[in-house]
Order: C-alpha cells, then structure tokens, then sequence
C-alpha cells in the first residue's frame, strides 16, 4: 500500500486555511483592517471588511509554500520564547527587558488590528519591532543582489510602520526611542538578513490608514467603489493575487 502524501498533505492544508479563517472571523468579525495587508489595494480592503468570501489562496504548491513560511515564523517565535525564558533570565530580572511574540496590535482611531512577530520591550521606555519575511531567490537577488530592484514594492515597511505605531501607543513609548527591523530568511539556503527600517514609515503608514478610512467611508455598496484611481490598485501584479479579483467590480 503507497500512501499519497502529496494528496494528504494538501488537503491537510486546506482543513488549516479554512480553520485559520473561521479563527479570524471570530476575533475580527468584519471590523477592523488587517496591519498585514497594509499597501494593499483599498478595494481589497473594502472586500475583506464587509465579509466577501474570497478565493484559496492559491494552488496546492502555493498552499505548500505559504506553509513553509508560517513554520519558519513559528520556529524562530519559539526560539525567542526560549531565549527569553533560559537565556535573559537573569538580564530580564536586572534591566527589565522582555521579548513579546505575536504581539497584538489594536489601534481603533485608524480602524486596523495584527499582530508583530516580535517586540523587545525595556524599562528605559525603548523599544523594536521586528517582522520575519521569508523570500524566495528571486526576490532575495532583486533586493541584495547586484541589480537591485530600482522600484521595490513597500508594503512590508508599511506592514511594520503599522506595528510600530501599535506599540508606541500601547506601551507609552516616544516614537524616536523605536527601531524598526525587517528579517529576511530565504527558503532555499535558509539564508537570514536584518534590514534597517526607518521610523518614517510609522508616517507613512499612518497616511496610508487615514487616507483608506476617509475613502472608504465614501462607500456605501459594491457600486460605489473606486475605479482605476489612486491606491486602486496600488502595485501593477495586485490583481493577479487577490483573492477577490473573480468578483471585483
């Protein structure tokens, strides 16, 4: 007898994005923006808030590799909860710094909710934000290699502008006192890179927030949605990967 694993695994996957979803539903029942989808077009938004159902995310190879990711962000979650728990015991106790994954974000004037991988906190009100991205070569080559992409997509800096915002107001800490970090790991060599990310982009997402709520706040019904105007879409590839591109109008 030949188990078919492939068939297993991917259907495996699918009972998990079902599962995720009736999770998010349950904590966010059509309320508040998702950090995580910050640069995105604001019809998606729109979709996503009003309880569209959108399509899979994607075939079962993509299903295979977005999972991927999430064990990669899970592993390095329980490596800081162990060093914080075994390592920092001592240094917590004497300089009061403690490590948060998963930290929940919830900021209601812009309307938005997530959670930040991981938030280093201390007692002389400092703090960072860290936010683990797993890339493929390609992606890794076009932001590291020799010819870097000269038009980079930002929503990952918008994504952790978002967080940080979060933390800042839940934690009382002056935005000049908060460091900002994208962590890369490419999947293929498990290669890891820290990149620097200006505070500015807590601006910058603010603007980004502010400016989706007062467009939004336009629409009343499918039809008054936006058309081919700024932000909608925001990035050209967009469309290809939206979950609601069979019903959007």
């Amino acid at each position: 007898m030949k188990l078919d694993l492939k068939e297993i695994y991917n259907d495996y996957l699918t009972e998990i994005e079902l599962t995720n979803k009736l999770d998010y539903k349950k904590k966010n029942p059509n309320k508040y923006y998702r950090a995580s989808a910050a640069g995105h077009c604001f019809k998606k938004h729109w979709y996503s808030i009003n309880g569209y159902e959108g399509a899979s995310t994607g075939d079962d190879r993509s299903k295979r590799l977005l999972r991927l990711g999430t064990i990669v962000h899970k592993d390095i979650e329980k490596a800081i909860d162990w060093y914080n728990n075994k390592i920092l015991f001592d240094l917590s106790s004497e300089y009061d710094v403690s490590f948060h994954t998963e930290y929940n974000v919830l900021i209601e004037e812009l309307n938005v909710m997530g959670s930040a991988d991981i938030v280093l906190l201390d007692s002389e009100k400092t703090a960072s934000v860290l936010d683990i991205k797993t890339t493929h070569s390609y992606k890794w080559k076009m932001m590291f290699g020799r010819n870097k992409d000269p038009h980079p997509s930002r929503m990952y800096e918008l994504q952790l502008g978002t967080y940080a915002l979060g933390v800042c107001n839940q934690e009382s800490v002056n935005p000049d006192s908060i460091s900002l970090y994208l962590v890369y790991y490419k999947k293929d060599d498990s290669s890891m890179k820290y990149v620097d990310v200006s505070p500015v982009w807590m601006d910058n997402a603010a603007e980004y927030w502010v400016t989706l709520n007062e467009t939004l706040s336009l629409v009343k019904e499918e039809a008054d949605l936006p058309r081919d105007t700024l932000n909608v879409p925001i990035e050209n590839w967009e469309c290809r990967y939206c979950q609601f591109e069979s019903i959007c109008n």
